[in-house]
């Protein structure tokens, strides 16, 4: 769903004020508004070129990641 940003920024604002007072993190940032307006696309491709980083299936990152912090004691 889009809505017009400048509908948006008055609660941006309300968000982040109630933050300061509440010491929460706001749900919506006037930082986060403004880079919402630029579309951004990431890639691994250097990493890989250069590190030989090879992407794999998340599942099997995240199951070596709780093996890790079983191993180190940081889990259980």
């Amino acid at each position: 769903m889009r809505l017009p940003r400048h509908l948006i920024f008055p609660l941006a604002c309300a968000a982040e004020a109630t933050a300061r007072i509440t010491d929460r993190e706001p749900f919506i940032t006037l930082d986060g508004l403004r880079m919402a307006k630029n579309r951004m696309f990431f890639t691994s491709a250097k990493a890989s070129r250069e590190l030989g980083y090879k992407p794999r299936p998340a599942d099997a990152a995240i199951s070596d990641a709780i093996q890790w912090f079983r191993e180190m004691h940081y889990i259980q």
